[in-house]
C-alpha cells in the first residue's frame, strides 16, 4: 500500500490537465410508480492536478444529452482548466452542474471514474483497513479494503457518513491500480428513514500509449434503493472512455 500511495501521489506528474471523451449509458427499473428510463450523456471528461486539496480530481462536464447537443458547451471545461482565472471552484460548479443528468431516484455526484483511486493517496491510508486477498496468474495482487473513519468520505447531502469498502487490483512491483470496486450502504437516514440503499462503482483502467498513463477504460454503476412495502427501485450505468488528449498549461488550478 505505501507503493500505492505513491503512485497516487505521483499519478499524472507529467501531465497539466487530461481529457477524455465520456460516454454514458444509464436506466432505471423497478415496482415504483416512478416510469423506467434510459439516457445517454455525452461529456467531457477531465483529470486535473488542483493545488488547493494537494492531489488530483475528475470532472465532468455533460455536452450531449440522448443525442441532443446542450448550448455552449464545446470546450468549456477545458477553457475552464486551461484559461488565465483557472480554478477548482468553476470546475466543481460545472462538475456538479452535470450530476443534474444523472437519472434515479439516488442522487450522487461521485460516480466519476476517478474517485475511488484518489481515495488512496497516502493522506487517506490512516482511514481505511486493508487485507490481502489472492494473487492473479499474471501477478496482480487483489487487495480488500475498508473505510474506518468518520465522517466519510462519502456523505448524503445532508452530511450522514456513508461507509465504503471495496476491492483494489494491483501491480505490486510499482504499486499501479488496474481496477477499483467500491460498494456502498445506507440504512436510511433523516431524508430517507424507511429506504435501504446500497450500491458499487466498478472502475477498470487501461494503458494509454501515447500520454504513457493508466487512464479509465470502463465504469459500470448498480445502486438499488428499497423502500417500505417492497418499493424498488434500480439505477444501472456503464462509462466509457476514448480520445484522451493532454493539455499542458502554465496555469495552475486552485
Amino acid at each position: 500500500m505505501r507503493r500505492v500511495g505513491a503512485y497516487v501521489a505521483s499519478y499524472g506528474a507529467r501531465a497539466s490537465v487530461v481529457v477524455a471523451t465520456e460516454r454514458y449509458t444509464q436506466q432505471t427499473t423497478g415496482n415504483t410508480s416512478s416510469p423506467h428510463a434510459r439516457r445517454v450523456i455525452a461529456a467531457e471528461f477531465a483529470i486535473v492536478k488542483v493545488d488547493t486539496i494537494t492531489g488530483w480530481i475528475g470532472f465532468r462536464d455533460v455536452i450531449e444529452v440522448d443525442g441532443q447537443a446542450l448550448p455552449d458547451r464545446e470546450n468549456r471545461l477545458i477553457r475552464s482548466l486551461t484559461g488565465g482565472d483557472a480554478g477548482y471552484d468553476e470546475a466543481r460548479r460545472l462538475s456538479d452542474e452535470s450530476a443534474r443528468f444523472n437519472i434515479g431516484t439516488i442522487e450522487r455526484n461521485f460516480n466519476v471514474p476517478t474517485t475511488t483511486l484518489f481515495y488512496f493517496a497516502p493522506q487517506n491510508h490512516g482511514r481505511f483497513k486493508f487485507a490481502g486477498l489472492d494473487v492473479s496468474a499474471d501477478g496482480t495482487w487483489r487487495i480488500g479494503w475498508r473505510e474506518t473513519e468518520k465522517p466519510t468520505l462519502i456523505r448524503t447531502p445532508e452530511g450522514t457518513s456513508v461507509p465504503s469498502e471495496g476491492e483494489l487490483w494491483v501491480r505490486p512491483a510499482d504499486g499501479t491500480i488496474v481496477r477499483v470496486l467500491l460498494r456502498n450502504q445506507l440504512f436510511g437516514d433523516r431524508r430517507h428513514q424507511q429506504q435501504h440503499m446500497n450500491g458499487q462503482v466498478d472502475v477498470t483502467y487501461k494503458y494509454v500509449e501515447p500520454l504513457g498513463m493508466w487512464l479509465p477504460d470502463r465504469m459500470i454503476e448498480d445502486f438499488e434503493i428499497r423502500g417500505p412495502n417492497g418499493a424498488w427501485e434500480r439505477t444501472e450505468g456503464e462509462a466509457v472512455y476514448s480520445n484522451y488528449r493532454q493539455f499542458t498549461t502554465s496555469v495552475r488550478v486552485r
